[in-house]
C-alpha cells in the first residue's frame, strides 16, 4: 500500500512533504512510511491519509465516488497514474473472484479488464483537445482535469520573454498520449487522434462548471453519470486545429496563457499589463 499512496501523489504532481502538510503528519513519518517502514505510522495516522486521498479502509479507491484529480500529461505522471489503475483493476478483480468463489465449486480465474477513457470536448486546444476526461471502471469514477507540462519563461532583453527549452508538438499523437497509459482504453465510439476526435461534446455552461470550481470537489458523481450518458460526437473544429485554422476565442487565449505560464502574475508581465 505505501507503493499504491506514492504514486497517487505523484499523479497529482503531490510532493511528500504537501502530503504531511495537509494530514498534520511529520514529514519523516510519512517519508519512511512510503519507503517501506509501516511502523512509523500508527493505525490512526495512516486513517488520516486514508482520508485526505479519499481512500477506503484497505487503502485503495472507493467505488461509487467521484475522484477529481489534476493530472500533467508528463511521462512520469503518466506512469504513476497507469500504476494506481493497474493497483485497482487488480483489487477489483480480486474481489469480484472472491465473491464470485462463496457460491461456485470452481474458483473462477481473474479476467482482464482495464479503465474506459470518456473525453470530454470544448474549451482545448491543438495540444491538449479534450482538457478533461472520465475514466471509468466498474463503480469507480475518476475525472481528471489535464495539464500541460509548463514551460520556463526567459527574459532575454527588456521587455521581450521567450520561452526556454521549447518542444514542438509530435505531429504522430495529442497530449495526454494513452500509450503512456496501459491500463486505458477508449470507451465505445472514443478517441482522440491526429486523425479523429471524439467524445462528449460539453455546452459552455458545462464548461463553466468545470472550470471555475476550483477543486471540482463540488460536482456530484449522478451529474457526471448524467454528462457521460451523451452520444459521442466528432469534435467540429479539431480539422481547424489540424490545418493550423484556429478560431481563436478568449478561452482558448486564457487557456494558452495557463499552460505556458506558471501564474497569472508571470503572464502579465509577459503581455506588458503592468
Amino acid at each position: 500500500m505505501p507503493n499504491f499512496i506514492y504514486d497517487l501523489i505523484t499523479a497529482r504532481g503531490w510532493s511528500i512533504r504537501h502530503l504531511a502538510e495537509l494530514t498534520d503528519i511529520s514529514y519523516s513519518g510519512i517519508r519512511d512510511y512510503l519507503k517501506g517502514f509501516p511502523n512509523r505510522l500508527s493505525q490512526n495516522r495512516l486513517n488520516r491519509v486514508y482520508e485526505i486521498l479519499e481512500l477506503n479502509e484497505k487503502g485503495g479507491l472507493k467505488a461509487n465516488t467521484l475522484y477529481t484529480w489534476r493530472v500533467t500529461a508528463k511521462e512520469d505522471q503518466l506512469s504513476a497514474l497507469n500504476k494506481v489503475l493497474q493497483v485497482t483493476i487488480e483489487a477489483s478483480s480480486k474481489a469480484e473472484v472472491d465473491a464470485k468463489s462463496k457460491t461456485q465449486a470452481e474458483t473462477p480465474k481473474p479476467t482482464a479488464d482495464k479503465f474506459r477513457a470518456i473525453p470530454f470536448l470544448g474549451g482545448g486546444i491543438a495540444e491538449l483537445p479534450a482538457p478533461y476526461w472520465v475514466l471509468r471502471h466498474n463503480d469507480i469514477y475518476i475525472l481528471i482535469q489535464w495539464a500541460l507540462p509548463k514551460t520556463n519563461p526567459v527574459k532575454k532583453t527588456p521587455g521581450f520573454h521567450t520561452n526556454q527549452n521549447i518542444v514542438s508538438i509530435d505531429s504522430s499523437k495529442i497530449n495526454p498520449d494513452i500509450g503512456l497509459i496501459s491500463s486505458v482504453i477508449w470507451a465505445d465510439k472514443m478517441t482522440l487522434s491526429t486523425e479523429k476526435v471524439c467524445g462528449i461534446q460539453l455546452s459552455h455552461t458545462q464548461l463553466t462548471l468545470l472550470q471555475n470550481t476550483d477543486s471540482l470537489d463540488a460536482l456530484e458523481l449522478d451529474t457526471i453519470n448524467k454528462w457521460i450518458l451523451v452520444e459521442p460526437t466528432d469534435d467540429p473544429h479539431w480539422q481547424l486545429f489540424k490545418n493550423n485554422k484556429i478560431h481563436w476565442t478568449w478561452e482558448l487565449i486564457s487557456q494558452k496563457l495557463q499552460n505556458r505560464y506558471v501564474n497569472p502574475e508571470e503572464a502579465a508581465n509577459a503581455l506588458k499589463l503592468k
